[in-house]
């Protein structure tokens, strides 16, 4: 079958359609990382902004050594400022591991576990505070996994996710336990097109603790099964974007902060225990916007809305309640300098907010903003 990717290129959205070998393949955002322009090289550049909250960009690094095409969501940064994102570049496929001054420190790749003869292909990942990363994988087989990296990007273990139906994860976060919260879309028993929204507490060795019913589970649903645009594709009618493409972070209070991808984005802050301790959602203003990423930081969360029509991004900021406490725009145009909808990292105190952008010659360019 075809998966359905978001591509960004340069700011324009599109839909892409790629083949897989695999009939159960997941649906993952990509994006090409765009141009920066050169001037940003030459000065320090104030990028409009909605009434006196502006964005400025206070640092641009070109990394010499790494030349990106493609670049997946998600994008992690850890505690100590590296940056995590998986990429396509010269043949080569895998998570970079990249330190704040742009050296590369590890490269995380699912094909060095011995145990698999073939990986069909990897999807989503979670990086936990001392440095471990967890990665969505498939190999050429219906069980699903999650492997285990240790920080220098070696092979650690593999978890088999024990459950028994089919079923297609997309996102996972890692409590400090190590139990996952995982969600994805379990295939529907009657054989219809549209597929069931699936979350599950996960212990460590990957036996299912506890299944977690969201609020709007049966709502996505049927706007799956009717085609809606919001959540489907005209070119994959089974898919359920707002599921296929959550996001979860763990935040400073222990909770898993889950988002749908919807338009007002829905938030679920979900513990370690399974339960859902408030649901939230999160109002761009403007019903064009689509959610690309979000990052949490101590207790707050950075929404990033791209609208696809006049190339405009919109960060909210909120706290962990969805009490918004910021807003930044960015007007768009051919030849804008954008920062880009890459969003990498957000970091409070000082507040940052971090992108990755791709120069004339398809180096990886880190570009640090901040609110002024």
């Amino acid at each position: 079958m075809k998966k359905r990717i978001v591509c960004i290129v340069g700011l324009v959205i599109f839909a892409c359609n790629v083949s897989v070998a695999q009939s159960t393949a997941v649906s993952r955002e990509s994006k090409a990382i765009g141009k920066s322009d050169e001037a940003s090289h030459e000065k320090i550049e104030t990028v409009k902004a909605s009434g006196e909250q502006q964005l400025v960009r206070v640092h641009v690094m070109t990394v010499p050594s790494e030349e990106v095409g493609l670049i997946y969501e998600p994008i992690r940064c850890d505690g100590e400022g590296n940056v995590y994102f998986e990429a396509d570049a010269s043949g080569i496929s895998g998570i970079r591991k990249l330190a704040p001054n742009g050296d590369r420190l590890a490269m995380f790749q699912p094909g060095t576990n011995p145990d698999f003869n073939k990986i069909d292909f990897a999807s989503y990942f979670s990086v936990v505070d001392h440095g471990e990363l967890y990665e969505l994988v498939f190999p050429h087989e219906l069980t699903r996994y999650v492997f285990e990296y240790k920080p220098d990007g070696s092979y650690k273990r593999a978890i088999k996710l024990e459950l028994g139906f089919p079923w297609m994860p997309s996102s996972l976060a890692v409590f400090s336990s190590g139990n996952l919260l995982v969600s994805g879309l379990e295939y529907d028993r009657e054989q219809t097109s549209a597929r069931w929204p699936f979350t599950g507490i996960f212990s460590s060795d990957g036996v299912l603790l506890k299944e977690i019913k969201l609020e709007d589970d049966d709502t996505l649903r049927n706007l799956a099964v009717t085609g809606d645009s919001r959540v489907s594709s005209p070119r994959n009618p089974s898919a359920n974007l707002a599921v296929d493409f959550t996001k979860m972070e763990i935040a400073n209070d222990g909770n898993a902060y889950v988002m749908r991808w919807m338009n007002p984005a829905i938030f679920y802050a979900i513990s370690a225990g399974g339960e859902v301790v408030r649901r939230f959602t999160v109002d761009p203003g403007d019903p064009s916007y689509k959610p690309v990423s979000m990052h949490v930081h101590a207790n707050r969360i950075a929404v990033l809305y791209f609208r696809p029509d006049n190339k405009t991004i919109v960060i909210q900021v909120v706290d962990l309640e969805g009490h918004e406490l910021a807003k930044y725009t960015e007007a768009g145009g051919k030849n804008s300098d954008l920062l880009g909808s890459a969003f990498a990292c957000y970091q409070v105190n000082p507040e940052r907010f971090t992108f990755l952008v791709r120069d004339e010659n398809h180096k990886l360019q880190v570009e640090v903003a901040e609110p002024k």
